[in-house]
């Protein structure tokens, strides 16, 4: 692998990283919508969340995939 590839793969990684630290930290603040809203809003939140369940998802594999290539 090239070095121009392993800065890009590891530039994916932080970009994972940091999205991943980002949507944990939304879902805890959507705590307290999902304990109190109704009707449309709490419908609204639960979508939101489903996309922030997919961006940790997608995040969380990049970065583990990552991980593991630094440690070999």
């Amino acid at each position: 692998m090239t070095r121009a590839e392993d800065e890009g793969i590891l530039r994916r990684g932080e970009q994972a990283r940091a999205n991943l630290v980002a949507a944990l930290r939304e879902c805890g603040q959507l705590a307290d919508a999902v304990e109190t809203f109704h009707g449309n809003e709490l419908l609204e939140t639960l979508s939101y969340l489903d996309s922030l369940r997919f961006v940790m998802a997608e995040s969380g594999q990049i970065l583990a995939g990552v991980t593991r290539g630094e440690q070999e």
